[in-house]
C-alpha cells in the first residue's frame, strides 16, 4: 500500500534530525487523533464552526506532510454542510476521514517507532 505521508519536506525542515522526527511524529499522532475525532463529532452533529475550528487546526499539518486527501475530503465536507446534504453523505464523508486518519496515524507511530 503506498504512503499517504511525504516526509520529505518533514526531513528537510527538521534537518533530517531523528529526535525532532520523532517528537514531531509523536505531535502529530496527538494532533491527527484528536482531528478524527472532531471531525467525526462535529460533521455529524452540522455544527460549522467547530468543524471548521478542527480543520483549521489540523490544516497545516496536513499541508506540511502533503497530505492532499485529508485536505481535499475537508474541504468537501464543508460544501456538504454548506447544502445541507443528507445523513448518508455526511456518513460518507466521516468514514473516507476515519480511513485516511488511521493511515496517516499508523504511518506516524511507525516512524516514531522507528527512530
Amino acid at each position: 500500500m503506498a504512503k499517504l505521508i511525504d516526509f520529505t519536506a518533514l526531513n528537510e525542515m527538521l534537518y533530517g534530525d531523528e529526535r525532532y522526527i520523532k517528537e514531531f511524529s509523536e505531535a502529530a499522532v496527538i494532533s491527527f487523533s484528536e482531528f478524527k475525532t472532531n471531525y467525526s463529532k462535529y460533521l455529524e452533529l452540522r455544527n460549522e464552526d467547530a468543524f471548521r475550528k478542527a480543520g483549521h487546526k489540523i490544516k497545516p499539518v496536513a499541508q506540511m506532510l502533503g497530505l492532499n486527501g485529508i485536505l481535499e475530503e475537508y474541504e468537501h465536507a464543508k460544501i456538504l454542510l454548506w447544502e445541507d446534504k443528507d445523513d448518508s453523505e455526511i456518513r460518507a464523508s466521516i468514514t473516507k476521514m476515519d480511513k485516511i486518519c488511521i493511515s496517516v496515524l499508523n504511518e506516524l507511530e511507525n516512524i516514531s517507532d522507528d527512530k
